[in-house]
């Protein structure tokens, strides 16, 4: 299957559906806040059984915090919230609805931890081990159990994600019957941090048939053996949960800008979620989306039986020619590589074509294509068949075939003499020539130059870049980090700067990373102030993102091929771009490839050494193809 025609990234946060920083609040249109409903069977309740009635500062708090749930005014909603702490200081509830609202992830946090601590204080010390185990059957411990949820996504998002699993790992020991579905967030994060013993353990406790057991049972088991008989079971398992996961994870179905409120199983809506939490394991792990891939097509049935073996010239098979008419007739036969690549058993190969043509007549004769390197045996028969079997014309013998210098036909000019036909070779075959340039124009499809064609670009700079792309993708820096950091880039050697690198790969859509010139427009994406078209139209970038070779230019695939470039796995192909205002894009100049090659090499140590908050510049100098790079990095502060 030849490959799709290439289409600009979009590049930046906008990119991915967008993901929830901590639970959110709203329920679906037209539905009342779940939470809301807490008031109604706490006052169900408390008739029912004769319980105290809601005279305590912090129920009166409470029922506050029951009303604002259902103000959809979010002004009015933090007003109600106020007044609940000035109530009560140990309102959990109203702490999170701040939360919900903050303008920051710092802000959201401090008012998370305050909302536990508040929750904490609220139910005593006592709750913590008589009413361990059903924890969510207490209204009384509900919100301290929705602030420790926010807690722990805010803190994911923040790249402090060891405390952020601690959390959900604690809150399952207090409510192991789960009526949150923490337990589907938390085999999530557990796969991106490489935590898989305590993944296996995880699935064990919790035995259930759900599509986002099945898949991440097949993740971890192809993370563990490969493609072994056990994986493929476990995938084939999945596919009968949900059909509809392989498309999103393999980027044959358009993720939607928003997640599904709800979900079927088995549905497509269902699917996407998974997808949405599932991506960035499956992407991070080396040769997992390709075996998927393979599964999906059938690659990893029997494959169809080979072509018939070429085979080559026998003394049957040149008696059969003699006896053919002699005509005066110059043929052209040559084989090459064609500038094109194809899609074939999950990898993409560069076919050959030979070719045979009358230079008398300017006729093609015939033709094989191979996608292997031809042997002497298939460059034998391709003539023998357009003497016997033309394409055109009646069968005969030419007075001779020119060739170009090749060793193959070395080999078979005995053969030709035995028929009397004269080997001749030329330093150029203009029939054969003019044939595939036109043949080109067909099957090659559009697009950018590659690397190597760029001014300045040499194979060594190619070798540095390609190198340190393969480096950065392996140690995968995107799982240290949250959403929406950026790190400060300077380099004096250049004039131009300073950048601001974002690390791409949290979500899964897109690993890499790009370089912004506008902190400002960064941040006004952050927000969610621009659209999707005027994301595209403002961005400035350098880029590097990484994707499966059928998505790479055919200049850049042949030439890590002919060059031996590093690529750190099949989905792992290094593609750099420049994106400037609009859709236009660009290879990248010596000096920008030169300048995403040290920030491949420093970014990954910058992150591990220094943590997000360091205010401190730190210069670090990694070597590049050209020599060494200095680079000053630093984190933005968020404001």
């Amino acid at each position: 299957m030849a490959k799709k025609k290439p289409q600009p990234p979009k590049i930046g946060p906008k990119k991915s559906p967008k993901k929830r920083a901590r639970p959110e609040p709203e329920p679906p249109a037209g539905l009342p806040d779940r939470r809301a409903m807490e008031g109604v069977m706490r006052e169900f309740l408390g008739g029912l059984f004769g319980g105290p009635a809601a005279d305590t500062p912090l129920d009166q708090a409470q029922q506050l915090v029951y009303e604002a749930f259902e103000e959809p005014d979010p002004k009015k909603r933090a007003k109600l919230a106020k007044q609940a702490l000035d109530r009560s200081p140990d309102c959990a509830d109203a702490y999170v609805l701040l939360a919900e609202q903050a303008k920051t992830r710092k802000e959201a946090l401090g008012l998370y931890e305050q909302a536990v601590a508040a929750g904490e204080r609220a139910i005593g010390p006592d709750a913590f081990t008589e009413d361990v185990g059903h924890f969510w059957g207490l209204l009384e411990t509900r919100p301290y159990m929705r602030a420790r949820e926010g807690l722990a996504h805010t803190l994911w998002t923040l790249g402090r994600r060891e405390e952020a699993v601690g959390h959900l790992q604690a809150m399952l020991r207090l409510n192991p019957g789960d009526n949150r579905g923490l337990r589907y967030t938390l085999a999530s994060w557990l796969l991106d941090l490489d935590r898989d013993d305590e993944l296996a353990r995880l699935l064990e406790q919790y035995d259930e048939g759900s599509a986002t057991w099945a898949y991440t049972r097949a993740l971890l088991a192809f993370r563990r053996q490969g493609d072994t008989p056990e994986a493929r079971k476990q995938l084939k398992t999945a596919r009968k949960a949900n059909k509809h996961v392989p498309a999103y994870l393999l980027g044959e179905e358009p993720m939607p800008p928003e997640q599904p409120p709800s979900y079927s199983p088995g549905d497509e809506s269902e699917a996407v979620i998974y997808a949405a939490a599932g991506l960035s394991a499956w992407r991070s792990t080396p040769g997992a989306l390709t075996w998927l891939r393979e599964a999906t097509k059938g690659a990893t049935k029997k494959r169809k039986a080979k072509e018939p073996k070429a085979a080559g010239p026998s003394a049957v098979g040149k008696a059969r020619l003699k006896k053919l008419p002699q005509e005066f007739d110059a043929w052209q036969a040559d084989c090459r590589p064609l500038g094109s690549l194809v899609e074939h058993e999950g990898g993409m190969v560069q076919p050959w074509i030979v070719l045979v043509a009358s230079r008398s007549g300017g006729l093609i004769l015939a033709q094989e294509m191979s996608l292997e390197p031809p042997s002497a045996a298939l460059m034998w028969d391709v003539p023998a068949r357009a003497m016997g079997e033309p394409m055109m014309e009646q069968p005969h013998r030419p007075t001779e075939v020119q060739v170009r210098p090749d060793p193959l036909w070395d080999e078979l000019r005995p053969h030709l003499d035995d028929l009397g036909v004269e080997c001749v070779e030329a330093d150029e075959l203009d029939l054969i020539g003019f044939v595939l340039d036109d043949l080109a124009k067909h099957l090659t499809r559009e697009e950018p130059p590659g690397l190597l064609e760029m001014p300045g670009i040499m194979p060594d700079g190619g070798a540095g870049f390609y190198e340190a792309a393969a480096e950065f993708y392996r140690q995968a820096p995107w799982k240290r980090l949250g959403y929406e950091e950026a790190i400060r880039v300077e380099c004096d050697r250049y004039e131009s700067g300073p950048w601001y690198a974002v690390v791409m790969g949290q979500s899964g859509l897109t690993l890499g990373v790009a370089l912004y010139e506008d902190l400002g427009l960064l941040r006004r994406m952050w927000s969610g102030e621009l659209s999707e078209e005027e994301n595209a139209r403002l961005t400035v970038a350098l880029t590097v993102t990484f994707d499966p070779e059928s998505q790479m230019p055919t200049a850049d695939l042949l030439a890590a091929r002919e060059h031996g470039w590093a690529v750190a796995g099949p989905e792992a192909y290094p593609s750099a771009f420049r994106k400037e205002k609009g859709l236009s894009m660009r290879p990248p100049l010596a000096w920008e490839l030169e300048l995403l090659e040290g920030c491949l090499r420093a970014l990954p140590r910058f992150i591990a050494g220094h943590p997000p908050g360091d205010p401190k510049t730190h210069r670090m100098t990694v070597p590049v193809a050209t020599g060494e790079l200095t680079l000053a990095l630093s984190w933005v502060e968020e404001e």
